[in-house]
């Protein structure tokens, strides 16, 4: 599936017709189309640009990317299998929606993890990096994750009534994924299954009343030209999804392109981490401020109520580890105690240095 292509605008174009094949011709340049969820703007998108243009730098144009933005070359659902099958070099690959094909990666969406951004990252990536667990089912669905990616914490946005209690959130209809259709089926709410792409017109329709989000999507989706209340609930955050590339593909890569394309995938952790915090801070002043006449209500709860809608969470990390059918109950107990070592680890990192881009 490894392709090689020249960048004649005709031999482009017949290649974007066909799956990943290898073709060596004189000019040796790689060109990895990307699936993308998501528009071209937010965090992610900026980390994403940046992470192209020193690919492309530093590989001196012989690694090429374009990008597929919004589901535009396929359907996020799609992506593991199109990415897997080489119809995409590489694409946001999210353990959620393909959870039978990627248990032990849709651990990471497990509610009231960890909720903060760079921990979140390095602490998975810790994890795929130097345990054998996930790097093993990503092996199986024939990718290989290039970066993780992290959603930030976990908040509730309602279209138009503030859901700030236990006794609210019954008979709610919320859109939630991974861990989080369990919790909120616990606590008597009605999870309905939807794409982010769709919670815009949802969300104005009433199909649903509210939606699991993150303040800077909330922001980057104009979301809340459709919602009234953010409830700052902080629920961890969904950690297991991240920019997959073809195996094949980065197999039959030469060593020093793949050398170029880890740097910047490394690089890049940091990058979307800092992205995340700093647009969540800014998205949420502008937010409260008010865009375009469309002010956003932000909702704090108390820890004490919280607390009760983390003890709804506490069986669903067993619940996650059971789906891994195809590992021993010890493998099970020891790759949920290397994840919960790789945040302790990151936490303290964070504690003790701060942040990589503070230092």
């Amino acid at each position: 599936m490894s392709r090689i292509i020249p960048l004649a605008a005709g031999a482009l174009a017949a290649a974007m017709l066909l799956p990943a094949t290898t073709q060596v011709v004189s000019a040796k340049e790689y060109l990895i189309r990307y699936s993308d969820i998501g528009a071209n703007r937010g965090p992610r998108a900026a980390a994403l640009n940046l992470w192209k243009k020193e690919i492309e730098e530093e590989s001196k144009g012989k690694l090429k990317i374009k990008f597929f933005w919004g589901q535009s070359l396929m359907k996020s659902k799609a992506t593991l299998k199109g990415v897997g099958s080489g119809l995409a070099e590489m694409g946001t690959v999210i353990a959620a929606y393909t959870p039978a094909d990627m248990p032990v990666l849709n651990y990471g969406n497990v509610p009231f993890n960890e909720p903060d951004p760079w921990v979140g990252i390095r602490a998975m990536q810790d994890v795929r990096e130097n345990g054998k667990f996930i790097r093993a089912e990503e092996k199986k669905n024939k990718i290989r994750m290039m970066f993780q990616n992290v959603t930030g914490p976990v908040h509730l946005l309602c279209g138009k009534e503030k859901v700030d209690t236990l006794e609210k959130l019954k008979g709610k209809k919320i859109r939630a994924i991974g861990g989080y259709i369990q919790l909120f089926k616990s606590m008597g709410a009605v999870p309905v299954k939807i794409g982010f792409g769709e919670l815009y017109s949802a969300l104005d329709r009433g199909t649903v009343d509210c939606t699991v989000n993150y303040t800077v999507f909330v922001k980057s989706y104009k979301h809340y030209e459709v919602a009234k209340h953010l409830m700052l609930a902080g629920m961890g955050q969904s950690i297991g999804y991240g920019g997959a590339i073809n195996l094949k593909f980065y197999n039959d890569l030469p060593q020093n392109l793949k050398n170029i394309l880890d740097k910047a995938s490394d690089r890049y952790m940091d990058n979307y981490g800092k992205n995340l915090i700093e647009y969540s801070k800014s998205a949420a002043k502008e937010m409260a401020a008010g865009i375009d006449g469309k002010v956003l209500n932000f909702v704090e709860i108390p820890q004490a109520e919280l607390d009760r809608w983390a003890d709804y969470a506490k069986p669903i990390g067993a619940t996650l580890l059971g789906k891994m059918k195809h590992m021993s109950e010890a493998e099970r107990a020891e790759f949920a105690d290397s994840f919960k070592a790789a945040v302790a680890k990151y936490r303290k990192i964070k504690a003790e240095k701060g942040y990589p881009w503070e230092r």
